[in-house]
């Protein structure tokens, strides 16, 4: 389940513990960590389908599982935040399966903050917003290896909402900008037609991406080394800077005499 997580695999995750039958029965540690993983594979499953408010619930549930030295309090009794510590010395013990699932419960944390942030009121126009919205679709879903599947095999029954249409994305940014203010209305139709529907709102989308110099908000946060970039999110930011770099070799190919 672990190995899963870490690479954002969420649907083998839980598929793995539907297979286990886990019970509740058995060492505290053990069973707090699955549970912790269980809540975590939840979050992601709930950020992918855009209900970013619901994925942060459930990781504050999953960090409560955590150990003490391992979490800190909310203003929330019930919910709790992982904290970075160092790796432990003994990279085949239990302390060391539980400093790995409190990365990646740190990690949606981490993330998940970083939206609310950018969608602080007064920060960003309506546009900007949708434009958002999409780099979340493209990281969460679009470019996800473990949303489509192979030749042969069944189409994953996750909720999850593949289609690009202006009712999917508009929603995502609506849930979005009410993830950091719940006071805000809707993201409407207005904006997908000016900025010119998603064929012009994935160029911007791409374009923003492209300008970031890492894959995750946290990439360079001290402690975070060795911690993994979900696939999806990896994988849409390559694909941004492989897309800017053949745009400006055809813009310069032409400008040639």
């Amino acid at each position: 389940m672990l190995d899963a997580l870490e690479v954002g695999d969420w649907r083998r995750a839980r598929r793995l513990l539907l297979d286990a039958q886990v019970s509740e029965a058995g060492l505290e540690p053990l069973v707090r960590g699955t549970v912790a993983l269980e809540h975590a594979a939840r979050a992601m499953q709930l950020q992918a389908q855009g209900f970013v408010f619901e994925a942060f619930d459930e990781f504050g549930i999953a960090a409560t599982q955590l150990p003490r030295l391992r979490k800190g309090a909310t203003a929330t009794p019930e919910r709790a935040v992982a904290l970075l510590m160092p790796e432990p010395d003994d990279p085949h013990g239990d302390e060391h399966l539980t400093w790995r699932t409190a990365r990646v419960v740190w990690r949606g944390q981490f993330e998940l903050g970083d939206l609310r942030r950018r969608f602080a009121q007064g920060r960003m126009k309506a546009r900007d917003e949708l434009v958002e919205a999409c780099i979340e679709h493209l990281c969460c879903v679009e470019f996800d290896p473990f949303v489509w599947p192979e030749s042969g095999r069944p189409t994953p029954d996750d909720g999850v909402t593949v289609d690009r249409t202006r009712l999917v994305l508009c929603h995502r940014a609506t849930r979005l900008r009410q993830f950091a203010d719940p006071t805000r209305g809707e993201v409407t139709q207005s904006v997908w037609r000016d900025i010119g529907a998603y064929r012009r709102l994935r160029g911007a989308a791409l374009s923003q991406l492209a300008t970031r110099t890492a894959p995750a908000p946290w990439c360079g946060v001290r402690g975070t080394s060795g911690l993994k970039v979900c696939r999806g999110r990896l994988r849409a930011w390559q694909y941004a800077h492989i897309w800017r770099d053949d745009l400006k070799y055809w813009n310069q190919s032409e400008e040639m005499p």
